[in-house]
C-alpha cells in the first residue's frame, strides 16, 4: 500500500479524533486576551500525542522593544505560546504549522441558533466560535501529529506547530514565537479559512479615520448650519469610488486577486456623526480599512486615500476651508507573497492533486495573515491552506464542514511526509 492510501485509510478510521480535536479547541472560549486556557488544552493534546514542547509567556517589554511589534495596550500576561515539535532524523527539509486559536467576540449573540462556545454538529458541520478562523485549522495539525505518530512515521525533517495568541488583533503572539528563535524553517503553512483553497498570497491593511467638521444649528434654521454628516456622506461617495479605481488600475492586475469581484476593498466601518435628531451635526467621523495586494507599498495606499479624501473637497467651498483630517490609527498589515512556483507551492499542489483527484484553486487570501512575519523578515516561504470559509469567519453561526476538515487533513500529511520526507519506523526503536 502507497503512502496515499495509507494516510486516506488511517484518516478515515481517525476522523472522530479530528473532529473531537476541533470541538475541544471551540468549547474553551478564547476572545483575543484570554487565550490562557485554549492554550494548555492544545499543550494538553501536544502532550497526548508525545510531541516534544515549548510553552512560554512572551516578556512584555522584550516584545514592545521588537520593531515587528503592534502596539495593542495588552499584556500577554497568562497568554502563552505553545510550540510542538516531531524532530527528525535529519536530512529532510523542514516545516512549519502556524495557528491561532484566539477568537474575535460571539456578539451579536442573539444571532446564534446555539451557545458559540460550545460546539454543535449539524447537517455535517461543526458549528461554533473560531470553527472556521482557525480552530479547526489547529485541529488539523494537531490531528497530522497524532497521524504521523500512530502509523509509525518517521519524518526526515522537522514538523513543527506554532499555536499562538493575539493574531486577531496584530499578530503579536507570532512575533514572540520569532524573537524566541523560531524563524528557521524551509517552509510555512498557515491554516487560515481557505476553503481548502493554496493561496500563496494575502493582502496587507492600514486603518484610517477621517474627521469632519461643520457647524451646528437647530434644525429647524438648518440653512444657517453645516451638517459635518452630509459633507462625510461626500467623503465616503469618494472614497468609494477610490475602491473601485483601485481595483480596475492596480488591484485586480495581481495575477492572485485578478479573478476576486473586489480586489482591495476599501471598507467604511464606522459612520459617526450628531448628537441630536432635531440639530445640524457639528462633527462626523468615518473610521475603516483600505487593504492593498502584495507589491504596493503602504505610503503609497495611504497617499491615494488621502488624495481621495482632498479631492472630494474641490468645489465645496466649506470643504477648501474646513480641510477634513485623516488620521492613520492602530495597526498596520503588510502584505505579503509566496513565488506560485516556489517548490513548496508546487509540491503542495501536487499533493492536493494526488490525494483529491482534483485540480486545487491558487490565489490570493482575501485578509492579512501572520505569515507576513516570518516570510517579510525572515524570508520563510509560505502558503494559507485551511478548511474553514473566510465568509464564515467573524460571523453569527460561524462553522467548518466536516468533509472538508477531513479532506485538509489528508492533503497536509500527503504534504508533510512529501515535503518533510519520511520512513517507516522500524520495528525496537
Amino acid at each position: 500500500m502507497q503512502i496515499k492510501e495509507k494516510i486516506e485509510k488511517s484518516v478515515e478510521e481517525n476522523k472522530e479524533q479530528l473532529i473531537q480535536y476541533c470541538r475541544r479547541l471551540i468549547d474553551i472560549p478564547s476572545v483575543t486576551g484570554n487565550e490562557g486556557a485554549v492554550q494548555q488544552e492544545v499543550s494538553r493534546i501536544m502532550t497526548e500525542i508525545g510531541m516534544d514542547i515549548d510553552m512560554w509567556e512572551p516578556d512584555d517589554r522584550e516584545m514592545r522593544e521588537s520593531s515587528l511589534f503592534s502596539e495593542t495596550g495588552e499584556s500577554f500576561n497568562g497568554r502563552p505560546v505553545v510550540v510542538g515539535g516531531l524532530h527528525g532524523t535529519g536530512g529532510g527539509k523542514s516545516l512549519l504549522v502556524n495557528g491561532h486559536v484566539d477568537v474575535v467576540n460571539e456578539y451579536p449573540r442573539e444571532k446564534w441558533d446555539s451557545d458559540p462556545f460550545h460546539s454543535v454538529i449539524r447537517n455535517g458541520r461543526i458549528y461554533g466560535r473560531g470553527a472556521s478562523d482557525m480552530k479547526s485549522g489547529v485541529a488539523m495539525a494537531l490531528f497530522a501529529a497524532k497521524i504521523i505518530r500512530d502509523m509509525g512515521i518517521v519524518l526526515k525533517g522537522d514538523f513543527t506547530i506554532v499555536s499562538v495568541p493575539g493574531e486577531e488583533n496584530g499578530g503579536n503572539g507570532t512575533v514572540a514565537s520569532v524573537l524566541r528563535g523560531y524563524t528557521d524553517f524551509d517552509a510555512a503553512i498557515y491554516p487560515e479559512p481557505t476553503s481548502n483553497q493554496i493561496q500563496p498570497a494575502h493582502r496587507g491593511a492600514a486603518f484610517w479615520r477621517v474627521y469632519i467638521e461643520g457647524k451646528a444649528s437647530h434644525g429647524g434654521t438648518k440653512y444657517q448650519g453645516v451638517s459635518a454628516v452630509e459633507k462625510g456622506m461626500k467623503i465616503a461617495r469618494a472614497l468609494e469610488e477610490l475602491e473601485w479605481k483601485r481595483h480596475r488600475e492596480i488591484c485586480s492586475k495581481h495575477p492572485m486577486y485578478g479573478d476576486y469581484p473586489l480586489s482591495a476593498p476599501v471598507t467604511l466601518g464606522i459612520f459617526r456623526g450628531g448628537q441630536f435628531t432635531s440639530g445640524v451635526p457639528e462633527t462626523c467621523i468615518l473610521e475603516g480599512c483600505i487593504e492593498y495586494v502584495p507589491g504596493e507599498a503602504s505610503r503609497d495606499v495611504c497617499k491615494s486615500l488621502e488624495g481621495a479624501v482632498w479631492e472630494a473637497c474641490r468645489g465645496d467651498e466649506w470643504l477648501l476651508t474646513h480641510k477634513p483630517r485623516v488620521e492613520w490609527f492602530g495597526l498596520r498589515y503588510e502584505p505579503s507573497e509566496t513565488d506560485p512556483h516556489h517548490p513548496f507551492v508546487k509540491t503542495a499542489e501536487g499533493c492536493y492533486r494526488e490525494m483529491l483527484g482534483r485540480d486545487p484553486e491558487i490565489n490570493g487570501f482575501e485578509a492579512g495573515t501572520d505569515m507576513r512575519v516570518l516570510a517579510n523578515n525572515f524570508g520563510v516561504p509560505g502558503i494559507m491552506f485551511g478548511p474553514g470559509d473566510i465568509a464564515m469567519a467573524h460571523a453569527p453561526n460561524e462553522y467548518v464542514e466536516i468533509g472538508k476538515l477531513v479532506e485538509a487533513a489528508k492533503v497536509l500529511l500527503l504534504l508533510i511526509t512529501e515535503w518533510c520526507g519520511w520512513q517507516e519506523k522500524k520495528e525496537g526503536v
